[in-house]
């Protein structure tokens, strides 16, 4: 009878531990965290534009762009929403500061400032952004659809209206090609702005 007991107690303990271990074997997600700033831009090299102060902002976006979670796929089509990829920030302060960025270099000028700005900061121009569509589908596309305008800060006068439309292809299907194909996208709305902001301040 001992026995049995015996034998019966260390299958008991066995499977116990067995199931111990498989418990300890599903892991909590990781979450990874991603920024549009791109963290390797070169210093400027453009000749610098003489007299601008830039006020960058404010910057709108759809509804479905205000949370933390990374969505992708395509406007007019279903999006994903992804729990484990996530904005490091708020995604308009955090367009607002990669856009600056990518103008002061091309711009050659360190006087940039975001929305709302410092009361020591006295702008010459200002650029607000309405994102109309930032998707894509990992491995495929990433876009950005922006209508920007130049303002004069004093009197909030519109001088240019565009629509910039840039696409990129990620380098392949992970949300870390799809996040640098689209910091490359704010590159080229920079670009577009830049031109127009040289046009006016020759």
């Amino acid at each position: 009878m001992n026995n049995y007991l015996l034998i019966f107690g260390c299958f008991f303990i066995t499977a116990c531990a067995t199931l111990g271990l498989g418990g300890c074997g599903n892991k909590v997600p990781q979450i990874s965290y991603y920024s549009l700033m791109a963290a390797d831009l070169a210093p400027s090299t453009a000749v610098p534009a003489k007299g601008m102060a830039l006020l960058v902002g404010p910057i709108s976006l759809p509804d479905i762009l205000k949370n933390s979670q990374i969505v992708t796929g395509r406007t007019g089509e279903r999006y994903q929403r992804s729990d484990n990829h996530r904005w490091s920030g708020e995604v308009d302060r955090d367009f607002a500061r990669s856009l600056g960025e990518y103008l002061s270099r091309r711009l050659g000028t360190e006087q940039i400032s975001l929305y709302p700005m410092s009361q020591s900061f006295t702008p010459t121009h200002q650029v607000v952004c309405d994102i109309l569509t930032m998707d894509g589908v990992l491995g495929q596309e990433a876009r950005l659809v922006v209508r920007w305008s130049l303002l004069d800060p004093a009197t909030k006068t519109v001088s240019v209206t565009r629509r910039s439309f840039c696409r990129q292809q990620p380098a392949d299907n992970s949300y870390d090609a799809w996040v640098a194909a689209q910091r490359d996208n704010i590159g080229c709305v920079s670009e577009e702005i830049a031109v127009a902001l040289r046009a006016k301040n020759p």
